[in-house]
C-alpha cells in the first residue's frame, strides 16, 4: 500500500532525458578532504614563503683616510609586506661618529609574488686612524630576530691616501639621495707626434643629480705642456654601464704637445654640492678627483724630412691667387696665399715666398679663420702681400713649396702652389711722383670752420626774492611725505593678516622674472653665472608656489611636484626640460651667442607663463 510505483512512460522522439546526479556519501567526504587538504597547503606554503626574510648589511667604501666619511647600508628584504617594521640596532661605534641619513623602501611585484625591501643609510666619521669591525647589526619583526653579517673598514692617516688599487676619490655616493657619481679621465691617443692633436676628454657619469641649488664646479688640470684648443661641447647622453643607467657629461680639450717626452697630465677635480638635509646640517661640497694620464710624446722622424721643414703637423694644401693679372709699373699687387687643412692653425709657420726680382714684397697682413669639425681643429691662414714691380715686363710668381708631416700616414708630404704669370705695363707717372719702392704722396687738405660770435636778445629779469609759503607746490611737497607714510601704515597693516603662503604664491612669478632678468647681468662671458641664474629663477618660482625650499629641487623633484599638484603634462615637460638643459651648460659652459641668450630667456619666461595661465584657471 505505501509503495509507490514507478510510471512507466514513453519518451516522444527529440525529446531531452534529464537524469539527477547521484553522489554518494564516500565520494563527498573525499572531495571535501582534498579540498581541505589543498587550502592548508596554500596557508602552509604562504606561511613558509612568508618567512623568507633576510638582513644585509654593506659599507662605502671600506678604505677612507681620516678626513673622509663612509656610508653604512642596512637593508631587510622579504617576499610580504613588512609593515611599520622599525629601524636596524646599532651597537656602539665609538671610534665614528654617525649621523642617521634616513630611510628608503623598494616594491617589486612578479607575477603574484611581492618582494619588498627597505634601507637604512647611517655616515661613518672616523675619530681615528685603525681597522675596525661593524658587527652585531640586527633587526626584530613577528617576534624574530634577524642578524647582518660583520663589515671591515679601515681608516688611513690623513696624510697618507690609498693606493691606486684601494682609491675611491673618483667614485661617491651620496648617502642622502642613494645617487652615484663618477669622473673619469682618458686621451684618444697616448703616443702622439710633437704638435699632433690628441682629444682630453673628462667625463662626469652620475645615476642621479644631487638635489642643490649649486651647480658642480669643474677645475680643469694644468696643461702647460700643451698648446689647448676649446673643443664643441657634447649634449649630454644615456648609457648602461655594469647594468647601471648612468647620465654623462663631457668636457673635451684638443691638446697638441709642444715637446718631445713623457708628459703626466695632473688629475681633473669635480666639487659636488651637497644640499642641507637629515643628518647634514648645512650645505657642503665632496671633491671628486680623475686619474692622472701619460702620453708618451713621439718625435718627428728624421727620414725623409724636407730640407726646408717648418714643423707643420697635420693635413695641408696650399693655394696662391694674385687680385689682378695686369698691373702698371710702380703700381701694387695683392699675392693671397691661403694654406688650410687640420691641424694647429695657430702655429702654422708662414710659407716661403721665392725672391721676385724687380719686385718688391712687403710683410704680409695674416687672417686665420678657426673652426672644430669632429673634434678635430680646422681652418685656414691667410698671408697677403704687396707687391710692387719696378720694372715693365711679363714675370710670374713661382710655385711656393710648403711641407708638412702627416702623423696619420706618418711620413713627410709637400703642398705645392701653381705658377702666377703677371703682366707689368709702363706706368708715364712713375718717374712724376711714385718711387720703385711703391711710395706715393698724398695731399693733406685741412678743412677750416669759422668762429662765429653769437649774441643773445635782450631778456627781461625778473624779481629774485622768492615767497615759497604762497605758491601750492609748497604745501603739496610738505604733505606728500605724511600722506605717503600714512598709505604704507595702512598697506602693512593689510598685509600682516594675510596668510604668508598666499603672499608668496601671490608674487611667485615677479619675483623669478626678476631673477631671470637680472641673468643679462652675466651674459658676457660668464655663462655659467647666467645659466645659474635662470635656472635659480625657475627653481626659486617652483618654491614660492608650492611653498617649500627651492635649495633642495632638481629637475625630477619639479616634474613630481607639477605631476602631484595636477598640471598638464606639456607646461610640466617644458619647465623641466629647461632647467635639465640648463643643468648641462650650467656644468659644461661655452660662450653663448646674443641669440643663445634671448632664446633661453625667452624659454624661462614661457616656463613661467604656462605653468600661470594653470594656477589662474584654479583659482
Amino acid at each position: 500500500m505505501g509503495t509507490r510505483k514507478a510510471q512507466d512512460r514513453t519518451f516522444q522522439p527529440g525529446e531531452v532525458r534529464m537524469y539527477k546526479p547521484y553522489v554518494s556519501r564516500f565520494t563527498f567526504y573525499a572531495l571535501r578532504s582534498a579540498l581541505f587538504g589543498l587550502l592548508v597547503s596554500i596557508l602552509f606554503s604562504n606561511a613558509a614563503y612568508s618567512q623568507n626574510i633576510t638582513l644585509s648589511a654593506d659599507i662605502t667604501p671600506k678604505i677612507i683616510s681620516l678626513n673622509e666619511t663612509a656610508t653604512l647600508r642596512v637593508t631587510v628584504s622579504a617576499n610580504q609586506q613588512l609593515g611599520n617594521i622599525g629601524p636596524p640596532k646599532l651597537r656602539a661605534l665609538p671610534d665614528f661618529n654617525v649621523s642617521y641619513g634616513g630611510a628608503s623602501s623598494q616594491y617589486n611585484l612578479t607575477g603574484n609574488q611581492v618582494s619588498v625591501s627597505v634601507t637604512w643609510t647611517y655616515v661613518l666619521r672616523p675619530k681615528k686612524v685603525g681597522q675596525f669591525m661593524v658587527s652585531s647589526i640586527q633587526i626584530s619583526h613577528d617576534n624574530q630576530t634577524y642578524t647582518a653579517d660583520p663589515i671591515s673598514i679601515k681608516v688611513l692617516p690623513r696624510s697618507k691616501k690609498p693606493s691606486q688599487s684601494e682609491s675611491t676619490q673618483d667614485t661617491f655616493t651620496d648617502a642622502f639621495s642613494g645617487s652615484t657619481h663618477k669622473v673619469r679621465a682618458a686621451v684618444d691617443n697616448s703616443r702622439p707626434y710633437v704638435n699632433e692633436q690628441i682629444i682630453y676628454t673628462f667625463r662626469y657619469l652620475y645615476t642621479a643629480r644631487i638635489p642643490s641649488f649649486n651647480t658642480p664646479k669643474y677645475t680643469r688640470p694644468s696643461l702647460r705642456q700643451f698648446w689647448t684648443a676649446e673643443l664643441e661641447r657634447k649634449q649630454g647622453r644615456r648609457q648602461v654601464i655594469d647594468g647601471t643607467l648612468y647620465s654623462i657629461e663631457e668636457i673635451q680639450v684638443g691638446l697638441f704637445p709642444i715637446a718631445a717626452g713623457k708628459i703626466t697630465i695632473e688629475p681633473a677635480r669635480l666639487s659636488l654640492p651637497l644640499a642641507a638635509g637629515r643628518g647634514r646640517l648645512q650645505p657642503s661640497s665632496r671633491v671628486l678627483v680623475t686619474n692622472p694620464v701619460e702620453v708618451n710624446v713621439r718625435p718627428l722622424p728624421q727620414e725623409g724630412k724636407p730640407t726646408n721643414f717648418p714643423g707643420t703637423v697635420g693635413q695641408y694644401r696650399i693655394h696662391a691667387q694674385t687680385d689682378r693679372e695686369t698691373v702698371e709699373a710702380g703700381d701694387g699687387f695683392t699675392l693671397r696665399v691661403r694654406v688650410a687643412g687640420t691641424g694647429n692653425i695657430e702655429t702654422v709657420p708662414a710659407p716661403t715666398v721665392p725672391t721676385l726680382p724687380n719686385m718688391a714684397v712687403y710683410d704680409p697682413q695674416i687672417t686665420d679663420a678657426i673652426g672644430i669639425v669632429d673634434s678635430k681643429v680646422q681652418g685656414s691662414r691667410t698671408y697677403e702681400y704687396v707687391i710692387i714691380p719696378s720694372k715693365e715686363g711679363r714675370w710670374t710668381v713661382p710655385a711656393i713649396d710648403y711641407p708638412y708631416f702627416d702623423p696619420q700616414a706618418e711620413n713627410y708630404q709637400i703642398a705645392r702652389t701653381v705658377p702666377i704669370t703677371i703682366d707689368v705695363l709702363s706706368n708715364p707717372n712713375q718717374a712724376a711722383g711714385t718711387t720703385a719702392a711703391g711710395t706715393t704722396q698724398s695731399d693733406m687738405h685741412l678743412l677750416k670752420q669759422d668762429i662765429r660770435y653769437i649774441k643773445p636778445d635782450s631778456l627781461e629779469l625778473s624779481d629774485q626774492h622768492l615767497y615759497p609759503y604762497k605758491h601750492v607746490s609748497f604745501w603739496v611737497a610738505q604733505t606728500l611725505p605724511i600722506a605717503v607714510i600714512l598709505s604704507l601704515w595702512f598697506y602693512r597693516q593689510r598685509q600682516g593678516k594675510r596668510d604668508p603662503k598666499q603672499i608668496r604664491g601671490q608674487y611667485a612669478a615677479r619675483t623669478a622674472l626678476g631673477i631671470i632678468e637680472d641673468a643679462k647681468k652675466h651674459t658676457v662671458g660668464e655663462p655659467a653665472a647666467f645659466y645659474g641664474t635662470l635656472a635659480n629663477g625657475l627653481y626659486q618660482y617652483i618654491g614660492d608656489i608650492f611653498d617649500i625650499s627651492p635649495g633642495g629641487l632638481n629637475p625630477e623633484l619639479v616634474r613630481q611636484r607639477c605631476e602631484d599638484a595636477g598640471f598638464s603634462e606639456s607646461a610640466t615637460t617644458q619647465i623641466v626640460d629647461t632647467l635639465t638643459q640648463y643643468d648641462y651648460v650650467r656644468f659644461a659652459p661655452v660662450a653663448a651667442t646674443s641669440t643663445d641668450v634671448e632664446d633661453a630667456l625667452n624659454r624661462a619666461r614661457a616656463s613661467i607663463g604656462e605653468i600661470e595661465k594653470e594656477r589662474q584657471l584654479k583659482i
